[in-house]
């Protein structure tokens, strides 16, 4: 009787003992350039909760999904995008980040790892405690070679009438390349880059840029110092619905009588006018006057 009292305790300890779901943690690549960390738990009813770490951009986002009958993971995040694949061979999550429409943006391979919630967390902090200049240690006539290579693809892609929002995104290409930064990239598609709108829009929200200044004697000369000093210096100009933007170039302003003030040379690819284009032109032969120009650098 003692006995039997004893496996009826155990048996009931049993069964009011909580399942607990089982853990995962992935990390790889979206489209081979986006690098992000996938932390979820899997029910009993099959239904997932975790979060998704993008770690250029140090940001964070709440999952929440289900296991399908066919063994697919689908993982959302509250502005609607998704991860959707299956875990192959217990190492590996292989599938597609769709967007809020659900139209497939990119594939991913991810493979499972052994890591922390702290080390995850040391992620988001440690990007924020690096977070040095943007600089470029390329020689003047690297910088003219990189330059030059884009613009001549920037008139092809316009001549060749090629979608215009393609032909707008030469400018961030070059930028990426002098200056080794993922700031003109979209991370959720893939690395795309950006158009000259979507760059403004992104470091105009970017707590690490900053505007220094309007078209004046004063941004300018501050701004030519920081040139000098190979960092990153875009002018930005809004022109017939559009958002140009150049970059300064190293070198000494030179005196415009039009601007009544000492002006940069900048590198820019006119969208409007192409031929207008070129990788080294005193601004005063660009634009036709400092109103509306802003001066932004990288804190």
């Amino acid at each position: 009787m003692t006995i039997q009292r004893v496996i009826s305790f155990f048996t009931i300890l049993f069964l009011s003992i909580p399942s607990f779901a089982q853990d995962f943690v992935f990390e790889g690549l979206i489209n081979s350039e986006l690098k992000v960390r996938i932390r979820y738990n899997l029910s009993e009813d099959k239904k997932a909760e975790g979060y998704c770490i993008f770690e250029a951009t140090q940001e964070k986002h709440l999952l929440s999904g289900e296991q399908k009958e066919d063994g697919s993971i689908i993982l959302n995040q509250k502005n609607g995008e998704k991860f959707q694949g299956k875990v192959m061979a217990s190492y590996m999550y292989k599938g597609v980040y769709l967007n809020t429409e659900g139209v497939e943006q990119g594939s991913f391979l991810l493979t499972k790892i052994d890591a922390t919630i702290e080390s995850d967390e040391a992620l988001l902090v440690a990007k924020e405690e690096e977070h040095d200049e943007v600089k470029q240690s390329l020689t003047p006539q690297e910088i003219d070679q990189i330059l030059t290579t884009h613009l001549k693809e920037f008139r092809d892609c316009n001549q060749k009438g090629i979608d215009p929002s393609k032909c707008r995104q030469f400018t961030s290409m070059a930028l990426t390349e002098i200056f080794k930064t993922n700031d003109f990239k979209d991370e959720y598609v893939g690395g795309q880059y950006l158009t000259m709108t979507e760059a403004y829009d992104k470091i105009a929200a970017d707590k690490t840029w900053k505007m220094l200044g309007d078209g004046n004697q004063a941004t300018f000369t501050a701004a030519q110092e920081k040139a000098n000093n190979g960092e990153i210096v875009l002018v930005v100009y809004p022109f017939k619905g559009y958002i140009q933007i150049a970059l300064m170039r190293a070198g000494d302003l030179k005196m415009s009588s039009k601007w009544g003030m000492k002006v940069p040379t900048v590198s820019i690819y006119f969208h409007n006018d192409p031929e207008k284009s070129s990788i080294s032109k005193s601004i005063n032969y660009i634009w036709r006057g400092p109103d509306n120009v802003e001066v932004w650098v990288k804190k």
